[in-house]
């Protein structure tokens, strides 16, 4: 809804690493959802894992905290500092899927629930896991689940547990709904709305252009790893991002249409999956003709 404070709780000055990132300024305010968005290797990724601190700068700081007195320059730093930080690859960067869900959860969170430094009761751990499963409606057996086991939705739900857990104010997401369905999709919107809501900041680097319009108050652009442009999402348009992020003007995106499809060369009639979910399946590819195929994830289109 465009609506923030003034207080400005994380700060890129001048970040530059090779051609990724090329003297990258960046603010992000209280209450913020600050949409991130570019073309393929435009640096954003990169952009994520430099203010969490998980890769050097080679020029710049990063700044968090009171004042903006605290560097962000590793991980440690980062989390010390409430600062949250969801990989785009979720199975290897993200989560630790050989552990259980329990584990997932409570490894951001130690410091919160140890005593005398080197202690660790479980009571504390043990509600601090189950309230998340219970908040964020984890679909699992038990907390003691492995990770791997979980459809892509829940575990996806299991990565944002490990750092509202650890009660981050910053939550750097790196597309925080790829690979999950529809209903998790809308899940993850509203908890962002309501996390927004209570005042925490957030950075959303997505890939799709409704999320970014639909979910920031601003939106920032970026292009051959450099800073283009950011704009309040509710005074821009999908063809103005499109054209920050290419660099022209694109009137004509797609070819028009004159070729004329010919025979079939392909046809499939009732196929069936014992595995996949395929159920009576049925179409015909001609020669000439590009034939989409279309669905919401989980549809089993792949």
């Amino acid at each position: 809804d465009g609506s923030h404070t003034d207080q400005v709780v994380l700060s890129m000055v001048d970040g530059i690493r090779g051609n990724k990132l090329r003297h990258v300024d960046l603010q992000l305010h209280k209450g913020e959802i600050l949409g991130i968005g570019g073309l393929s290797d435009c640096g954003m990724h990169d952009l994520g894992k430099a203010l969490f601190g998980a890769i050097k700068l080679e020029g710049g700081y990063v700044y968090s905290g009171e004042n903006l007195k605290k560097e962000i320059n590793s991980e440690v730093t980062a989390m010390k500092n409430r600062i949250g930080y969801l990989s785009k690859n979720r199975d290897v960067e993200a989560l630790a899927t050989k552990a259980s869900i329990f584990d997932n959860i409570a490894i951001a969170s130690i410091n919160n629930v140890a005593k005398l430094n080197f202690f660790m009761f479980k009571s504390p751990e043990k509600k601090l896991v189950h309230k998340q499963i219970r908040d964020l409606q984890i679909k699992c057996n038990d907390s003691q689940q492995l990770v791997n086991t979980l459809s892509g939705g829940n575990k996806q739900k299991v990565s944002f547990a490990k750092w509202i857990a650890n009660d981050s104010e910053i939550l750097i997401l790196d597309c925080p709904t790829r690979g999950v369905d529809i209903g998790v999709k809308q899940f993850i919107y509203q908890l962002l709305y309501k996390m927004k809501k209570e005042g925490k900041s957030i950075i959303m680097i997505s890939e799709e252009l409704p999320e970014l319009i639909g979910m920031s108050d601003r939106v920032m652009v970026m292009r051959d790893g450099k800073y283009v442009d950011d704009l309040p999402t509710a005074q821009t348009t999908r063809e103005e991002l499109i054209r920050l992020m290419v660099g022209r003007e694109l009137n004509n995106q797609f070819p028009p249409k004159t070729n004329k499809p010919g025979e079939p060369f392909l046809k499939v009639e009732h196929l069936t999956g014992q595995y996949n979910g395929l159920r009576d399946v049925n179409f015909t590819a001609r020669r000439g003709e590009i034939l989409g195929l279309a669905g919401l994830d989980g549809s089993g289109r792949t």
